[in-house]
């Protein structure tokens, strides 16, 4: 039986799939072929609800230890054997569920500024309703991202999220990076991943192949087309990579940047994590003076 060695949980879901490939691409590493697993963070409750997620945002794919065992059958003799789901760091039961299956494992983890995570977050919210973002419903403070109380700000708050795995394992067991690290340096910031997982860290993987896809479609019917579940489910396994790469330059094509966030709206919206983002610098033990 094999079982992962590593468990990327990230915050940053962009950071988190484009990692995932980087990943995926080394030769003496195995990812999961399910992308976003999600297994320690499903659980149901006496009455079949969820005990954490939205089935409306969140998928469960993969529901049973069997199962999950069943995606690393492949792993033959990788040195270094992963998954990567970044509902991980929210969910409140995930941390002490891996540490139960996997107590030796390392743990990686991408943080995004609080802020550009979120409206991220929203942007992909809408994207896979086929809704258009509109400036005068979306872009102030009482939109429904925006809210203090919305699920897209309270994930900001990582100190708490983040304690929950310096509580369950050893400082050694995790590597912490910025979402700003990977878009500013990213051989550098994927290169000590490689090194952090003991696997050979002069890799270089291909930065051309695009994996942060994000803002908005100008048409929402091939977005909605190559996005399709049932779509990719039938297909992406049958596919090369070059092909799969094709398909991901369309979608960066069909893709307009959204519109940046108001001044005072972001000003705003900062106060609410300033606490937070300094108690999250001293746990990583890393300044995020640049955040505030």
């Amino acid at each position: 039986m094999t079982l992962p060695n590593f468990v990327v949980i990230g915050a940053a879901k962009a950071g988190t799939t484009a990692l995932y490939w980087y990943l995926a691409e080394h030769p003496e590493v195995f990812m999961s072929p399910v992308k976003e697993t999600n297994y320690f963070a499903y659980g149901l409750d006496a009455e079949g609800r969820l005990l954490y997620g939205d089935p409306d945002v969140h998928r469960f794919p993969v529901k049973s230890l069997s199962e999950y065992e069943k995606l690393f059958a492949g792993a033959d003799d990788a040195v270094a054997v992963g998954e990567a789901s970044p509902i991980y760091l929210e969910c409140p039961q995930a941390a002490d569920r891996i540490r139960e299956l996997l107590p030796e494992s390392r743990l990686i983890c991408g943080l995004r500024h609080p802020i550009d995570r979120a409206y991220s977050d929203y942007q992909m919210y809408l994207r896979r309703r086929g809704r258009r973002l509109e400036p005068a419903r979306d872009l102030t403070a009482t939109s429904a991202w925006a809210r203090p109380d919305s699920r897209w700000m309270r994930i900001g708050r990582y100190h708490e999220q983040l304690k929950r795995y310096f509580d369950a394992f050893p400082r050694d067991q995790l590597h912490v990076f910025l979402f700003d690290d990977l878009k500013r340096s990213p051989l550098r910031t994927v290169q000590n991943v490689y090194g952090f997982l003991g696997v050979d860290p002069a890799f270089t993987p291909d930065f051309n192949a695009p994996h942060n896809i994000g803002g908005l479609p100008e048409s929402r019917l091939l977005e909605g087309f190559l996005t399709s579940g049932a779509i990719r489910s039938a297909v992406e396994p049958w596919i090369p990579t070059r092909a799969a790469n094709w398909i991901r330059r369309l979608r960066m094509k069909n893709m307009q940047q959204a519109p940046p966030l108001p001044a005072e709206l972001r000003k705003e919206l900062s106060n609410h994590f300033q606490e937070d983002i300094r108690r999250t610098a001293e746990l990583i033990g890393r300044s995020l003076e640049h955040w505030l």
